[in-house]
């Protein structure tokens, strides 16, 4: 399916119903003050309803894929939208799948020509935001008690650990490596960096680590911090990653064709890269941080989590496992990946979007702004609300993306259906 299903019922019709449910009231055979007992009675319903319809939370039960709605119905422009995918044609940026919601309801969806819902994709460091999720509901659970405890008393002594090094691991804590100030000295190199090697003992390797800074005092990407992260889960969890993930995160979401990537013999997996979603439920990840953690009426992680995780670290810019962002005044929160893969949440628009692409370096960092810009515009009084302009836009969408892959690509690159 390349275009969102179009909902029958929008904003107007329902404001047609409460206009005609309004004259009734009047005209019925009723004493003046009984009319305006119901009215009021009737105006407090609707005005509860139109709130809580509008705080961005899903309050039906959410399956498989989210419903749709035009984007009018859910004031968003149109133009403003048509203008952004015209613009990611003209430029024929790889962008593969690109989902927009607000209030629950997917007002864009567009997939490039020959990829529909069902595929997956390399989410590469997107999965950092979801190992965050985890630390969550280990939270919940009552499993993790204070991030500030040195991983030493969280996990067992790697059997490859020499020497020394594990007394890294007790001046270390879970929150260091989740805002990736562990004060290691590791360098980003998927290509030389044994880490990446599933032969090898990963959890020794990140402990072993020269220091070049105190924990918690120096921010440094580092694939080896999420490693840490992920290996603390499995521990806890007694299970591995991809066995928590499953029963805690994604069967209670209806998540469907996910895998995850790249374990080591001991069938540890990387707890900042390896995992593959639909961009369907790149968007329920970030609706469920949108919620504050709770699902169909399930709680997935404590409501004070995202706060937590989107509090600025030793970075700015860094929580636990996300990144913080402005612009145009609007602070948002997003999962970054490689070659362009981002689950954003718009907490103050209630929207949330997912981006699945493969750009080279300077179009990775050209193509999620201009994204971003249109949402946030889209919502914007400043821009246009056409209903008319929603026809032009389904159409556009169906047509798919075209653009050319200008980035090598490898094995995982490949969207699948498994």
């Amino acid at each position: 399916m390349l275009g969102a299903k179009i909902n029958s019922t929008n904003y107007f019709d329902r404001r047609f119903l409460r206009t005609r449910i309004m004259i009734r009231i009047i005209n019925c055979n009723l004493t003046s003050p009984v009319k305006v007992l119901i009215l009021t009675l009737f105006f407090s319903l609707f005005f509860i309803g139109h709130a809580l319809a509008d705080d961005g939370r899903c309050h039906d039960i959410v399956g498989e894929n989210f419903d749709a709605a035009p984007p009018s119905a859910e004031s968003m422009s149109s133009d403003r939208l048509l203008s952004l995918i015209s613009s990611l044609d003209e430029a024929r940026y790889d962008v593969r799948a690109l989902i927009i919601m607000r209030d629950c309801k997917i007002v864009f969806e567009r997939y490039k020509d020959g990829l529909a819902r069902q595929y997956n994709h390399a989410m590469y460091s997107v999965t950092k935001s979801i190992s965050s999720t985890l630390v969550g509901a280990l939270m919940l659970q009552r499993k993790i008690k204070n991030l500030d405890t040195p991983v030493a008393t969280l996990i067992p002594k790697p059997p490859g650990l020499r020497g020394d090094a594990w007394s890294n691991a007790e001046r270390v804590t879970l929150r260091n490596f989740m805002q990736m100030s562990s004060g290691f000295d590791y360098k980003h190199d998927p290509v030389s960096n044994p880490i990446y090697d599933a032969r090898q003992d990963r959890v020794a390797l990140a402990i072993g680590q020269k220091f070049i800074a105190e924990p918690g005092t120096r921010f440094n990407y580092s694939d080896a911090d999420a490693l840490m992260t992920g290996t603390v889960i499995a521990s806890l969890a007694d299970r591995s990653l991809l066995e928590f993930a499953k029963s805690t995160l994604f069967e209670p979401l209806h998540m469907s064709n996910y895998a995850w990537w790249f374990p080591d013999q001991g069938g540890r997996f990387p707890g900042g890269w390896g995992l593959r979603l639909r961009p369907m439920d790149m968007l329920k990840i970030g609706q469920l941080y949108l919620q504050k953690g709770e699902w169909n009426g399930a709680r997935i992680f404590d409501e004070r989590y995202p706060d937590l995780a989107w509090a600025p670290g030793v970075s700015n810019r860094y929580g636990l496992h996300w990144w913080l962002g402005k612009v145009n005044g609007v602070p948002f929160y997003f999962a970054n990946g490689f070659k362009g893969q981002r689950i954003y949440v718009f907490p103050s628009l209630r929207v949330v979007a997912a981006l699945a692409s493969s750009l080279p370096d300077k179009e990775e960092a050209v193509v999620p702004l201009s994204i971003v810009t249109a949402i946030i515009e889209s919502t914007d009084a400043a821009h246009p609300v056409d209903a008319e302009s929603d026809t032009k836009l389904m159409e556009a969408q169906k047509a798919g993306f075209h653009g050319e892959t200008r980035v090598r690509q490898d094995n995982q690159d490949s969207p699948r259906r498994f």
